[in-house]
């Protein structure tokens, strides 16, 4: 099941509300309900202080998509692909494909961010004289967002910031390592006073830390994978069906070769493809053109390996056929791909123990 639903399109980006929000934007509210200014409308009466509470609380929200925003806008100048904005019960998060890797350019997206708090938080305080308690809060819960996101740990905007500077002496992957590492331990002290302080901390703690590790597996993957060909990793002479191929036939196809999904080829070029979900749907003696999905997600050889398994990813599919001028030359899985990542992994250990 989906666990999130567009709600906007801005800029051309998709703009989507996680369920988790749902829960947040209560709880704020209520917290906001009762508690005392300045951190709250307790002292408001009835229909007022319902209306001051939820609003903050989703205007709280309005803010992260700003922040958000500023990230993706800058990082679409630079050429990125912004795939959506995802509000979520940590706040929001920017899918941003082909991040920048030159550290300047890095330095410049990821700043946006805290950047356009600190200017809603001087527009918040500036506000002041027409609702003195509600743009104080406004204020100031934009200048804690973008002072809180300044903290040097992976996936925080400190986190990239602290890459792209060090990106500037050791390399990306390097500096990547490095700053995976001080987020980690900035994550475990964090745990710790939030096992004095709030369960809360604790669970933005753990949250940082696994962005963390994330972050320097990712980097590491890519290193391994960004020297090696789709060509090199790829199954030549894939297994394919034709248009005219029956139903039952490609039935018996996926028993034998427990694959789920065939390319379908015509006179050599590459027209379609047929899986499970496809033929579940029909009849044994229907035609394979009369169900393959013509949506065709195809890669070319030269790429890297590391791009065939990002859309794979991104696109949730394990497999994706490969083409070269219209001809299909191979096909690569996701295991094909693991399994060269194991192997140099564990060459890789071997070289360090030798």
């Amino acid at each position: 099941m989906k666990q999130s639903f567009k709600v906007a399109r801005i800029f051309g980006i998709d703009v989507e509300v996680h369920f988790s929000l749902l829960f947040i934007l209560a709880l704020f509210s209520y917290v906001l309900y009762v508690n005392p200014p300045p951190f709250g409308f307790s002292n408001f009466e009835g229909m007022e202080r319902i209306v001051l509470s939820a609003l903050m609380a989703v205007i709280l929200f309005v803010c992260i998509l700003i922040h958000e925003l500023s990230h993706s806008l800058v990082a679409m100048r630079f050429g990125a692909k912004v795939r959506a904005i995802v509000l979520f019960i940590f706040g929001g998060v920017a899918l941003i494909e082909n991040i920048p890797k030159e550290p300047k350019k890095e330095f410049l997206m990821t700043l946006a961010g805290p950047l356009a708090s600190f200017a809603l938080a001087f527009l918040g305080f500036l506000a002041t004289p027409i609702h003195k308690q509600f743009f104080f809060l406004f204020g100031y819960f934009n200048l804690i967002l973008g002072l809180f996101n300044l903290i040097p740990a992976f996936p925080m905007d400190g986190g990239r910031i602290l890459r792209s500077l060090l990106a500037q002496r050791m390399g990306f992957v390097r500096a990547t390592k490095v700053s995976a590492e001080v987020g980690k331990f900035l994550a475990i002290l964090m745990a710790i006073v939030g096992m004095f302080v709030s369960l809360w901390l604790i669970l933005i703690a753990l949250f940082i830390y696994i962005g963390a590790s994330e972050e320097e597996r990712m980097v590491t993957i890519e290193g391994f994978l960004s020297r090696l060909k789709v060509r090199d990793v790829m199954t030549t002479d894939p297994i394919y069906v034709t248009p005219e191929t029956r139903v039952k036939d490609v039935v018996d196809l996926m028993l034998k070769h427990k694959h789920i999904g065939y390319p379908v080829v015509r006179n050599g070029d590459l027209v379609g493809i047929v899986t499970l979900e496809d033929v579940r749907k029909a009849k044994g003696e229907d035609v394979v053109e009369n169900i393959m999905s013509r949506d065709l997600v195809t890669i070319s050889p030269d790429e890297t390996a590391f791009k065939a398994l990002k859309v794979m990813s991104d696109r949730r599919i394990g497999r994706i056929p490969v083409v070269e001028n219209g001809q299909l030359v191979g096909i690569v899985s996701r295991s094909d791909i693991v399994r060269v990542l194991e192997i140099l992994e564990a060459l890789k250990e071997r070289n360090k123990t030798s």
